[in-house]
């Protein structure tokens, strides 16, 4: 009986590590780059050039916030895009996002009020974005790119 028990958590833990779930319930594919959209691919070749994909993964079903693809490059960012490519979510541990991509309205208020630091990460919300500075200081701009508040 105990055989049989242990038996039953380890088959049932090799399915659980087989099938990805994410916070939606969809299941996550391991894909090539060239399975992305042409967009995506577009955004990385422009603000990443010298990076490579690390894991492209593409889930069953789209998050909230509409992100299909997660893509990881050998720099350390990742990237979330959606079905048609255009990004949702980007990632860059410690380093800095690539200035070429952060509204301007967003660039100017971080560089006039907090110089020193500069955006880890930035998310596109329903609201508008989320961006999180290299002193952990997390921002809320509205979707002109105007200052709303520090989250906390």
């Amino acid at each position: 009986m105990k055989k049989m028990f242990l038996a039953a958590i380890v088959a049932l833990g090799a399915f659980n590590l087989s099938c990805s779930d994410d916070d939606n319930g969809s299941t996550d594919k391991i894909i090539e780059a060239s399975e992305l959209p042409a967009a995506a691919r577009t955004f990385v070749e422009t603000y990443f050039p010298a990076a490579t994909y690390t894991r492209i993964e593409k889930q069953s079903r789209a998050d909230s916030d509409g992100s299909v693809y997660d893509v990881h490059l050998s720099n350390g960012f990742e990237i979330d895009f959606t079905a048609e490519g255009e990004w949702t979510d980007i990632d860059g541990g410690m380093a800095e996002v690539p200035a070429g991509i952060i509204p301007a309205p967003i660039s100017a208020y971080v560089a006039e009020n907090y110089s020193g630091s500069f955006i880890t990460t930035i998310e596109i919300e329903r609201y508008g974005y989320d961006v999180e500075l290299s002193n952990d200081l997390d921002l809320v701009f509205n979707a002109e790119g105007e200052f709303v508040r520090v989250d906390r």
